[in-house]
């Protein structure tokens, strides 16, 4: 799975790219629980805690985890960098160009430089296979996403500059065993998707740019959609439900979905402030920034009933700025000049 450097209203990315700065590497810090409790008065509900915390420095918007739990990033160059449990990052892979998304399986990461995507082994580094990602004609990839499930990859390409505004992004799939790039959609999806086995879950409009829907799309190229009203938000995968944050008639809703049928089995009404989703191994996860700054020291992250859409336990993650997609629990915090990967467990 990953995160994109794709910078919209209200999301995390955002806030990331709004704060980034050069920064010198250090090496992985000890714990920040009790950084938490100076800071928020209380100790760590049971249900969920920070096992540890490391230091990254400077870092751009993208992280991906791997299923064992590595997390991949980069610092807005062709440098990726991992990090596996605590230990301090180390210099995974140097890609052919500026990283636009990556996206890590159990023994590949898969690297776009815009447009064109390389593996390359988790274990060694080695080159492997390359695609070339659908987009546009006559258009340049400006940012792009890439979800990796098994030999499955998912990408989306998207040309949207400063002067153009919001573009809606045109999505790809491919197999590692073969070179062929399939295209699933042109120019009309949301940029928060989320993959897993049975393939890649997106919110897209129709070919008007009216109306919506939620969208599935099976490793074979399958598709069954459904209307979705809520769009705009964050979306992830858990507990056999497809979860987003939407948008309707300017509130904020938390909606759950069969990940089988597409039936919307529940729809609450949420904080403004919920502003990121994450399907992990310590469940469903929701981080919460309330502040009107783009980094918030109240910030919580809480685990969510994918029966109920119900938030319960929030753990105060301080200045924490968006989750790692996948399968680790993780968020990412910003404060005093530098980026932590924030570790938590159940």
């Amino acid at each position: 799975m990953s995160v994109t450097n794709v910078l919209k209203a209200g999301l995390a990315a955002m806030a990331a790219s709004a704060i980034g700065l050069p920064i010198l590497v250090g090496a992985a810090t000890a714990p920040v629980q009790a950084s938490v409790v100076a800071r928020t008065g209380a100790m760590a509900p049971a249900g969920l805690h920070i096992a540890g915390t490391v230091k990254l420095g400077a870092a751009s918007s993208l992280f991906s985890a791997a299923p064992n739990g590595a997390v991949y990033y980069t610092r807005g160059s062709s440098s990726v960098y991992v990090v596996n449990g605590t230990s301090a990052p180390r210099l995974a892979i140097r890609a052919g160009g500026v990283v636009l998304a990556l996206a890590a399986n159990s023994t590949e990461v898969f690297v776009d430089v815009g447009r064109t995507v390389t593996e390359y082994s988790r274990r060694t580094g080695a080159k492997g296979r390359q695609w070339k990602l659908s987009i546009l004609a006559h258009t340049r990839t400006t940012a792009a996403g890439l979800y990796a499930v098994g030999g499955n990859v998912w990408g989306w390409t998207d040309w949207f500059t400063g002067e153009s505004g919001f573009e809606y992004a045109t999505v790809s799939r491919f197999s590692t065993s073969s070179g062929t790039v399939h295209k699933v959609s042109s120019d009309i999806a949301l940029l928060d998707m989320a993959a897993d086995s049975a393939g890649l879950y997106y919110q897209s409009v129709n070919s008007e740019g009216a109306y919506g829907y939620l969208v599935h799309v099976s490793p074979s190229g399958s598709v069954h959609r459904v209307t979705d009203t809520s769009l705009g938000g964050p979306l992830a995968l858990a507990g056999g439900r497809v979860v987003l944050i939407g948008y309707p008639a300017g509130r904020t809703y938390l909606d759950g979905y069969s990940a089988g049928s597409l039936v919307r089995t529940f729809a609450r009404r949420v904080s403004r402030g919920d502003i990121a989703l994450a399907g992990t191994t310590a469940g469903l996860l929701v981080l919460t920034a309330t502040c009107m700054t783009s980094v918030c020291p109240s910030a919580t992250v809480s685990q969510v009933s994918t029966a109920t859409g119900v938030a319960t336990a929030p753990l105060g993650v301080p200045d924490a700025i968006s989750l790692v997609p996948g399968p680790a629990a993780a968020a990412i915090a910003y404060r005093s000049g530098s980026y932590y990967l924030v570790r938590l467990a159940g």
